[in-house]
């Protein structure tokens, strides 16, 4: 009886290569501020801190910390110590967000981090902040604890966003190689003229497809993905409002039935819930 020897296992085309970073709070002062939409403006900040600042994933996370509105004093953690590995929280009440770190740019003198804020209509705490920010402004950061990178095998790629997952859209779509074809599927709560351009100047593409959609109609999202012959080479990253996703998840998972590495879907936010976590499930009814 001949033996045949085990073929070599073939990586999947969604192998995402990942890790841990040093979890710490670093403080630092805005160095530059830049409105680079009508409704995003860029805030970059940098400091000593921030020598060793990483993040190498379109999904990573950073919690932002920003001065109390109505005091001025930024209540926020402290690292534990130089080069040591996580946060001392502080006693009062904090004032914070998630973000994507859009940019890390490394300088002669130091490691800069670029934000993307979305200028809400109706602004809370972090939107209002960055409405009115200033070079010398401080903040604090914590994070990112992890990164997970973008798929380097995928034909083609997928995203789903509303204007608070832009940044990160911009993100994967740099991130992942120029034969990727990349298509955006946008919700906007005005006409959304300005997403194009955005996307283009901020992912360095000037190849993605835009189809921008009208707010508050989930169901037109979830037939807009629909609509994209999602095949076994596409990989599809969806965020933003979290009840807006929940027919897009379902669409995924139970209509196409995709393997949990095929795609990827995060609640950054939920209409009358404030600091809404994102790791909670998006679908109570149906948990990962």
């Amino acid at each position: 009886m001949t033996e045949v020897p085990n073929s070599p296992a073939i990586p999947s085309p969604f192998l995402r290569a990942g890790g841990r970073n040093r979890f710490t709070a670093r403080r630092g002062r805005v160095v530059a501020v830049e409105q680079v939409s009508p409704a995003m403006r860029r805030v970059r900040v940098t400091g000593p801190e921030f020598a060793d600042f990483t993040s190498g994933g379109p999904a990573d996370h950073v919690k932002v910390f920003f001065p109390d509105p109505a005091t001025g004093e930024l209540v926020a953690p402290s690292p534990v110590g130089p080069g040591e590995d996580g946060i001392v929280r502080p006693e009062g009440a904090t004032f914070a967000r998630d973000f994507t770190p859009l940019r890390v740019t490394r300088m002669a003198d130091g490691v800069a981090v670029d934000l993307d804020f979305y200028l809400h209509p109706s602004p809370g705490p972090a939107s209002a902040w960055a409405g009115r920010a200033e070079v010398g402004d401080e903040l604090v950061i914590v994070g990112p604890r992890g990164s997970r990178g973008a798929p380097q095998g995928a034909a083609r790629l997928v995203l789903v966003c509303d204007e608070t997952a832009l940044p990160s859209a911009t993100r994967w779509a740099a991130e992942v190689p120029a034969t990727t074809a990349v298509e955006l599927i946008a919700v906007a709560a005005d006409e959304g003229s300005w997403i194009a351009d955005y996307v283009s100047s901020t992912s360095g593409r000037d190849d993605v497809g835009v189809n921008v959609l009208p707010a508050g109609d989930p169901d037109a999202v979830a037939g807009a993905l629909g609509a994209v012959d999602v095949d076994a080479a596409t990989f599809v990253f969806a965020a933003g409002e979290a009840s807006t996703l929940i027919p897009v998840r379902r669409h995924l998972k139970v209509t196409l039935a995709l393997p949990a590495e095929q795609f990827a879907v995060s609640g950054y936010w939920k209409s009358g819930t404030a600091g809404f976590d994102h790791h909670a499930p998006i679908d109570p009814s149906d948990p990962d």
